[in-house]
């Protein structure tokens, strides 16, 4: 009886090497090293100054040193965490769902109307270039010092930030239940509500949660400029140079941030 050889496995095909650094990656880097010098040098960076302006004894330091750990049961900064939960939490559900459509709108898939789907980019393009803190001191001088120009300016802030990475998120869909849905009669509405956003609705839900998280610290910096939350009581304390109080709100600050990152965090990785 013949034996049959053995079967020997083909070897695995070899791949080719990688490609090192470019020459443009290596100059371009390397100008941008040398203007950054160049840069510090010019508006006169220094280092040991700043140490030396750093641990030198005065009220900032002194203050981070022994902070106020009574702003964490104060009243008023208690109300001012919570404006500032509210501010957050408001700007962010209602910029997210004013986001959704503007993000299906700006498809082609979404929106066959190429001027409409152009206006609806363009929209997107102006808020999304607009920081939140320049939102801020336009709401504030159009409606005054308060929580609702805080209000107004994270609500543009969710949607400029959730319509780009929704956007993003559109791009990259399976276009098969789409091409189906249109097979079978179905509307517009229709499509992108059984085909379309059952797709990204993990993506969306977790994205709303970062912007959330991005939301509660910018509220921090929005009531510098007056447009409520923890930001003025913030702004109250270092205009009276009373580091210790400050201090005692930003450490609670973190506190606060730091757990709502957390339960975030984990929340977008049972989604995505």
């Amino acid at each position: 009886m013949t034996i049959a050889p053995a079967e020997v496995e083909p070897a695995p095909p070899e791949l080719p090497p990688k490609p090192g650094p470019s020459v443009f990656a290596v100059g371009g880097s390397i100008i941008a090293v040398v203007l950054t010098i160049v840069t510090a040098i010019n508006v006169g960076f220094s280092l040991s100054e700043i140490i030396t302006n750093f641990t030198r004894k005065n009220s900032v330091v002194e203050g981070l040193l022994d902070p106020d750990w009574g702003q964490i049961w104060s009243q008023r900064s208690r109300s001012a965490f919570i404006e500032t939960l509210q501010l957050a939490v408001i700007g962010t559900a209602t910029g997210a769902t004013a986001a959704l459509p503007l993000a299906l709108w700006s498809t082609t898939f979404g929106n066959p109307n190429r001027w409409l789907r152009t206006i609806v980019r363009s929209f997107n393009n102006v808020i999304r270039s607009i920081p939140e803190l320049l939102w801020a001191l336009l709401f504030v001088t159009a409606v005054g010092i308060g929580a609702l120009s805080g209000l107004l300016a994270l609500f543009f802030f969710s949607l400029a930030v959730t319509t780009k990475l929704t956007s993003d998120t559109l791009d990259a869909i399976d276009m098969g239940p789409v091409e189906a849905a249109n097979a079978s009669g179905a509307s517009l509405t229709q499509m992108l509500r059984t085909a379309v956003v059952p797709q990204i609705l993990p993506s969306y839900t977790s994205f709303v949660l970062y912007n959330f998280e991005l939301n509660l610290r910018a509220s921090a910096v929005l009531g510098l400029v007056g447009a409520g939350g923890i930001g003025q009581r913030i702004e109250f304390f270092r205009g009276g140079g009373r580091w210790e109080e400050l201090w005692g709100l930003v450490f609670m600050f973190f506190l606060v941030v730091f757990v709502v990152e957390r339960i975030s965090v984990t929340l977008r990785r049972r989604l995505v």
